[in-house]
């Protein structure tokens, strides 16, 4: 029998594919689609939405709350003019049913039909989700009643004008619009130099060239190919992917706390968002690194209760941090902390294993006990199972948690709603990280090396990819998954052909983040 729930569906497109796609040619079109999508899917993740299906310019997902649904389409629209196009979105809160983890029913076609009757920059919902979101800040105008095609009745629909009592802003003019597609170009690495550095690098070049000669004419050795500097240690550095050059150097110096006598076990200790670069320094300081004046904006230190294990998640307009005695969260405008939940008495202060997940419109909390903590951010109100397999770290995509029981290598999926195990996953090597790439799971065993795929839809392990002998930190993001290591080299697995390629970094990565909205990796240099 088919599942069935409350949720918001958002239905977007872009306005005009056709003509733009004609207009730009097919290679500059392909980059201005994938840089919508991580634009979207950004997005989604930011305002805990779920992916559910996503076809050539257009994009479906579900909210577990309709104003977060409105504020993702709202953010959406400002967003994607920095590529000078408009999108239009449909949104609507009806009964949906899941049939072989895809979602169905009436609420999906009204959706659907609503976005099919706005304009650019349009998005519209019936009243239905208009009176949910009553009190929330919202400005609706009356779009008028409509009917449907294929639903039954009259719905009348209105249009989204303000966002937290602010006006929306209006689409670009065609002329801007035009201009900034314009400057849509496939990435090459980093952008070409202006023609006066290429004739200053054409001088150095023949000036190098012309010493060696003459060192050469004398019967000397040419003068040794100067190596350029590694990384110093205790600083986050945020380099290019494509060639692994440093583009910014922060120092952020060490972290001491005095009695401690113990590092605790991370796996997820460096994000990128809020505004800001987030790293766990051992053993209990989260430093806050601000890109834009490329500086230390504060050193936290944590008020935790254990300090066996710490991670670091982001998402849902905080920082969230995960100890052994519980999780935190940190309010990223005012850097302030406050404790959200704690375990119990008998499990603080014990060496457990904990880590933290966002997603779903959740806080995900597990721990090496076998307890599930849910939170809620808006109430903070959290439910916890226990009793389950132990929880060494985990994993939010596809619509399901995902948590790894290191000693005995198995991945478990978990539904996030009913918060019951419905899959178990052994992995060979056992699982040490997980991450969700955009095309399945991906669990890192440090003790062999390797890097095992999980596809989501068979619940079976696939390719075994060999990631060098020392990895440290795993994520995903710009089509990729990225390995840091000990030796100083990051590896990019290209998760459509699988193909694992080093880049040179030149020091021991203490973690490593994908930083969406630049293109950019950080790396926090042990």
């Amino acid at each position: 029998m088919p599942e069935r729930r409350i949720a918001t569906v958002l239905m977007l497109d872009v306005v005009g594919s056709t003509h733009i796609a004609a207009q730009l040619g097919d290679a500059r079109y392909r980059e201005l689609s994938s840089r919508f999508n991580r634009l979207v899917r950004a997005a989604l993740k930011r305002f805990g939405g779920k992916e559910e299906d996503h076809a050539g310019d257009g994009f479906f997902a579900t909210f577990p709350q309709p104003d977060r649904a409105i504020r993702c389409a709202a953010a959406l629209a400002e967003e994607v003019r920095s590529l000078g196009i408009e999108i239009r979105s449909g949104i609507h809160t009806g009964q949906t049913e899941d049939q072989a983890g895809k979602t169905h029913g009436i609420a999906v076609v009204i959706g659907a039909r609503v976005m099919s009757l706005a304009d650019a920059g349009d998005i519209l919902v019936t009243s239905t989700t208009k009176e949910l979101v009553t009190g929330s800040g919202f400005g609706f105008e009356d779009f008028s009643a409509h009917e449907l095609k294929g639903v039954p009745g009259t719905w009348q629909v209105f249009a989204v004008t303000g966002v937290d009592d602010r006006e929306r802003g209006r689409p670009l003019l065609a002329a801007e619009a035009a201009e900034r597609r314009a400057s849509v170009h496939p990435s090459t690495g980093r952008e070409r130099p202006p023609p006066k550095a290429l004739i200053a690098a054409g001088l150095a070049l023949l000036v190098v060239a012309a010493i060696a000669f003459a060192a050469t004419r004398e019967g000397h050795d040419p003068p040794p190919k100067r190596r350029s500097a590694a990384p110093a240690s205790e600083t986050v550095v945020q380099i290019d992917p494509e060639s692994g050059e440093t583009i910014t150097s922060i120092l952020a110096g060490g972290a001491s706390v005095p009695g401690s006598t113990s590092a605790p076990r991370t796996n997820h200790a460096m994000v990128v968002g809020q505004g800001g670069v987030w790293t766990i320094r051992l053993p209990r300081t989260l430093y806050h690194v601000d890109p834009l004046h490329r500086e230390v904006r504060k050193r936290i230190t944590l008020k935790i209760y254990g300090q066996f294990s710490i991670n670091v998640a982001e998402g849902l307009d905080a920082i969230w941090v995960a100890d052994s005695g519980g999780l935190i969260r940190v309010h990223p405008g005012t850097d302030e902390q406050d404790h959200v939940f704690r375990f119990a008495p008998d499990v603080t202060n014990k060496n457990y294993t904990t880590d933290v997940a966002v997603g779903g419109g959740w806080v995900w909390l597990g721990s090496g006990v076998g307890e599930l903590v849910r939170l809620d951010p808006a109430t903070d109100r959290a439910r916890s199972v226990s009793g389950l397999a132990p929880i060494d770290t985990m994993a939010f995509g596809y619509g399901s948690l995902w948590t790894a029981d290191a000693f005995a290598g198995t991945v478990t999926r978990y539904d996030p709603r009913t918060m019951r195990g419905v899959d178990v996953i052994s992995v060979a090597g056992g699982v040490d990280a997980l991450v969700s790439g955009e095309h399945g799971l991906w669990a890192l065993s440090r003790s062999l090396g390797s890097l095992t795929e999980i596809d989501v839809d068979a619940n079976a392990t696939g390719a075994i990819l060999q990631v060098g002998e020392t990895p440290t930190m795993v994520v995903s993001g710009l089509g990729a998954v990225w390995v840091g290591d000990k030796d100083g080299m990051i590896r990019r697995v290209d998760e459509d052909t699988r193909q694992v390629i080093e880049i040179p970094f030149g020091a021991e990565i203490r973690a490593i983040a994908v930083d969406e909205e630049t293109d950019t990796l950080w790396i926090d240099v042990a």
